[in-house]
C-alpha cells in the first residue's frame, strides 16, 4: 500500500478518553500532527497535538491563542486548530479567535470585501466587535450547501437545481458589479493573489507532504509523484495569457455558501449567504470557481454528493465561468492546483489518508480535461467529472 501520513480515526487522552478524528494538519515537524477531535461527552470540538501514537488535549488554554480561555465560556467551540485558530458559536454570534495581533488583517479584509457585496444578492455577516485577536460576527441564516447536497429527504433535486442556479446568477452578478467603477478603488485595497501567489501556496502543502514523509521508502512513489504533479500544476499557471484580476472570495467551496430558501422549516430570506472572508483578494475569477468545482469533485469521490447532483451544481459553476468569460485554460489551471493542494491536505484526514495518495499517485494533470462551450451556446463541464472513489 501507498504510504500516507499515520493519522488515526480515533485517538485516547493521558486521562483514557476517546476522541474521533474530524480533521488533521501537519505540524511543523515530520511526525507532528495537529487534530480537531469530538467526543460524544463533550460539547463541539477540541484541538490537540498527536505524536509518537500519543495524543495531547490542547483546552482553551491554548498558550498561543491566549484569548481563547477568556473567549470559550460564551459559547460551544466549533472550529480549534490548536496554536493557529479557534471560532466558537454564541447564541446569534460567532466568535472568532487568532493569534495576538492577527485580528486586524482579517477584519480588513471583511470590510473591503463585504463592502463590495453591500446592496448585492449575497447576505453576509456583519462584523460587530474587533479586537487584535477576536473578532464577532452575526450569525447568517441557512445551511451550508455543503449539508444541502446529503440532505435528499428535505431537498429534492429539483429545490438543489434552483438554489445552485440562484447562486451562479448570484455569483457572475457580483463579480461584475465588483469590477465596475464604484468599487474599484475597494478592491484595489484588497491583497493580491495571482498565479505566482496561488503557487506559493499549494507549495506549503507539497512542502508538508515531503516533510513528513522524507526518509520513508514507502513514500518514494508519492513522493515522485507529487513532484511530477508540481512543475505539471506550476507551467499551467505560469502559461500565458491571464485572465483579468477581480474582486475574490479566496476561499471559496460549498461550506461557504448558504441556502435553504423554499426548504420548509428553514428562516432563509431567499438570498444566498456568504461567509468568511478572511483570504478575500484580487485574483482571475477561475481561482474561486476552480476552487469550488473541485471540492464538489472531492464531494463526489466521497461519496457525500450524488452523480447527478454533482453535474447539476458543476454544470452551474460553468455557467457562471461563461458569464465571466474565464478561459478554460484559466479555469484548468487553478482547477490542478487546487486538485493537487486538496490531495495533500486530506493525505493527512483520516478515512481519506490513502484515498487522497492514490489520487495524488493516479492524477493526470497534464492532459487537458476541459472543453470549451458549444457553437451552439450550451456549455459542458470545463473539468471531467471524476468516478467516485471509495
Amino acid at each position: 500500500m501507498t504510504w500516507h501520513p499515520p493519522v488515526p480515526r480515533r485517538v485516547t487522552d493521558p486521562a483514557g478518553s476517546v476522541w474521533s478524528v474530524q480533521r488533521a494538519w501537519p505540524g511543523t515537524s515530520a511526525g507532528r500532527y495537529v487534530l480537531e477531535v469530538q467526543s460524544p461527552g463533550h460539547p463541539g470540538v477540541l484541538g490537540g497535538i498527536f505524536r509518537d501514537g500519543r495524543f495531547v488535549p490542547v483546552y482553551a488554554d491554548d498558550s498561543k491563542l491566549p484569548a481563547l480561555a477568556l473567549e470559550s465560556p460564551k459559547g460551544e467551540t466549533v472550529v480549534h486548530r490548536a496554536h493557529k485558530r479557534a471560532v466558537l458559536r454564541a447564541g446569534g454570534t460567532y466568535i472568532k479567535v487568532f493569534r495576538p495581533e492577527q485580528a486586524p488583517a482579517a477584519a480588513t479584509n471583511h470590510v473591503l470585501a463585504t463592502a463590495v457585496l453591500a446592496g448585492g444578492p449575497f447576505r453576509t455577516p456583519v462584523m460587530t466587535a474587533a479586537r487584535p485577536d477576536v473578532l464577532v460576527f452575526s450569525r447568517v441564516a441557512g445551511r451550508p450547501y455543503y449539508e444541502l447536497g446529503q440532505d435528499r429527504s428535505t431537498v429534492p433535486d429539483d429545490v438543489f437545481a434552483g438554489m445552485w442556479a440562484h447562486w451562479s446568477r448570484a455569483w457572475a452578478e457580483t463579480v461584475v458589479r465588483a469590477s465596475g467603477p464604484v468599487s474599484r478603488a475597494t478592491v484595489e485595497q484588497l491583497p493580491l493573489h495571482d498565479a505566482e501567489e496561488e503557487l506559493v501556496r499549494v507549495q506549503r502543502w507539497i512542502d508538508h507532504w515531503l516533510l513528513h514523509s522524507e526518509g520513508i521508502p514507502e513514500a518514494e512513489r508519492g513522493r515522485a509523484a507529487l513532484l511530477a504533479q508540481a512543475d505539471a500544476v506550476t507551467a499551467r499557471l505560469l502559461a500565458l495569457p491571464h485572465d483579468p484580476l477581480g474582486w475574490a472570495h479566496g476561499d471559496l467551496h460549498d461550506k461557504q455558501i448558504l441556502g435553504g430558501d423554499h426548504i420548509p422549516g428553514t428562516d432563509n430570506t431567499g438570498a444566498p449567504g456568504l461567509l468568511d472572508f478572511d483570504e478575500a483578494c484580487r485574483a482571475e475569477a477561475a481561482l474561486d470557481l476552480a476552487n469550488l468545482a473541485v471540492h464538489l469533485e472531492l464531494r463526489r469521490r466521497q461519496n457525500l454528493l450524488s452523480g447527478r447532483r454533482f453535474a447539476i451544481a458543476h454544470a452551474c459553476i460553468v455557467s457562471a465561468a461563461t458569464r465571466l468569460h474565464v478561459s478554460p485554460e484559466r479555469f484548468e489551471a487553478y482547477a490542478a492546483s487546487a486538485r493537487l493542494r486538496l490531495a495533500c491536505m486530506y493525505s493527512f484526514r483520516p478515512p481519506w489518508g490513502s484515498w487522497a495518495v492514490r489520487y495524488l499517485t493516479s492524477m493526470d494533470l497534464v492532459s487537458p480535461g476541459l472543453r470549451r462551450p458549444s457553437e451552439a451556446g450550451a456549455t459542458v463541464p470545463l473539468v471531467r467529472p471524476e468516478p467516485s472513489l471509495t
